[in-house]
Formats: C-alpha cells, sequence, structure tokens
C-alpha cells in the first residue's frame, strides 16, 4: 500500500509539472533567433486646459442644527453664483459635523462642506473664486490639469510616436549585434500620464476682508507620457 500510495503521488507531481514544462517550452526562444525586452517612453510638454479650484464653507458654533443651517446657506449661495457661469462647472463635495474637543468644558460643533469648481476659462474661474473668498468661502487648494479628451488624444499621438521608437530602437540593437529584426512577439502599451505642478497655497492668501482680490494662479506646463514595451526577435541577419 505504501509503495502505491509514492507511485500515485509521483504520478500526480508529474501531471502538476507537465503544463508549466509546456508553458517553458512555448515561451522559448525558436532555435537561430535572439530575443530582447525593449521599453520606449514618449514624452509630450501641454499647456493645462482646465483649472480645478477647491472651496469650504466652515461653521463652529455650540448649536448643531445652526451650524449646518449656516453651512447650507451658505453653499446655497454659493452654487447659485456658480451657475450663473455658464463655462463653470460646479459640484460639491464632502460634508461634515462633529464635535471640537479642543474646547474644554464646553459644547463645540464645528462643520464644514466643500465645492469644487472646474473651468477653461483660468481668469473667470479666479474670479468666481475670489468674490466667494469675500462671501466668506476659504481656498483649500488650485490646480491645473488636462481635459480627458485633450489626454485622450495626446495618448493617440504618443502612441504611434513610442511604437515608431520602439521598432526603431529594436533595429539598431540588432545592427549592433549583428542580428536584423524579424518581429515582435508580443507588445505592451501603456496608458498616458499627466504631470502638472500644483498652485502653491501661499499664492491664495487674502489680503483684506474690505478689498478682497482674486486668487492669483499661473499655469505651466503639463509633461504627458506614454510607455511601450515588448520583445522584439532577431534573427541572423544574412540571407
Amino acid at each position: 500500500m505504501a509503495m502505491r500510495g509514492c507511485f500515485f503521488l509521483a504520478l500526480l507531481l508529474l501531471t502538476l509539472a507537465a503544463p508549466r514544462v509546456r508553458a517553458d517550452e512555448a515561451n522559448a526562444p525558436a532555435p537561430g533567433t535572439t530575443e530582447i525586452r525593449l521599453t520606449q517612453q514618449a514624452t509630450r510638454t501641454m499647456a493645462p486646459d482646465r483649472l480645478r479650484a477647491e472651496l469650504r464653507v466652515e461653521a463652529k458654533g455650540s448649536d448643531a442644527r445652526l451650524i449646518q443651517a449656516e453651512i447650507n446657506r451658505h453653499m446655497q449661495a454659493a452654487l447659485a453664483k456658480a451657475k450663473a457661469h455658464p463655462d463653470v462647472t460646479a459640484e460639491t463635495g464632502s460634508y461634515s459635523v462633529s464635535h471640537d474637543f479642543s474646547v474644554q468644558n464646553r459644547q463645540v460643533w464645528q462643520g464644514d462642506q466643500t465645492l469644487i469648481l472646474t473651468s477653461p476659462d483660468f481668469s473667470g474661474l479666479l474670479a468666481l473664486a475670489g468674490e466667494m473668498q469675500g462671501d466668506g468661502l476659504l481656498v483649500s487648494g488650485m490646480n491645473f490639469f488636462l481635459a480627458h479628451e485633450t489626454l485622450a488624444a495626446a495618448q493617440s499621438e504618443l502612441t504611434s510616436s513610442a511604437l515608431a521608437g520602439l521598432k526603431a530602437r529594436a533595429e539598431e540593437v540588432a545592427k549592433d549585434l549583428g542580428l536584423r529584426l524579424d518581429r515582435f512577439k508580443d507588445i505592451t502599451v501603456g496608458n498616458a500620464n499627466a504631470n502638472t505642478n500644483p498652485v502653491p497655497l501661499m499664492r491664495m492668501q487674502a489680503m483684506a476682508p474690505a478689498a478682497m482680490p482674486p486668487p492669483v494662479a499661473q499655469a505651466g506646463d503639463a509633461t504627458v507620457s506614454l510607455s511601450v514595451e515588448g520583445v522584439a526577435v532577431l534573427v541572423s541577419a544574412k540571407p
């Protein structure tokens, strides 16, 4: 019985190992070929075409109902003002009310709600944000970015550029090795990513409530990049 159990165990191990062996053989280079894995990146510098501003309404006091009513009132007025600008997209963000435990021996509540504004009109959005600052809203942050359709168009161009670069590099490596490029065994194409610099918050500090200037923000360039990776099959340069 013990020998029979060992036999079946050995047979099971061979059966489990067989697919892995066949997979390794399928991935092995064909006789007379050399395979190299290459990565190529394409980049493009573009001007951002959207500005995003995040503002918030804050309230604090001993009555949670009054705090929420104040937040709701300010947010309703801010949304109405934003809707008067057709180039501005407005959406509300997080809303929270909680105890302020930093105040001793008093029941103090604090609450806030965020408002996110997006627009292709930079100066118009900055002017609107300045108006809202004058109404008591606080700016939490600003950033420039590329619209989805802009990034999609850039991705198409970068894909073609990266693939052409990958082919040219494979041919160059093959030539250095005394070989020639026969084909690509497989290729992986990544998605375009855009890197933009955030607007420093110190640029958005208010001066005096009586004469609230709009926030100041200057867009920098956005770097859009895309990478492709492929396995090139090289063969002898001789016919």
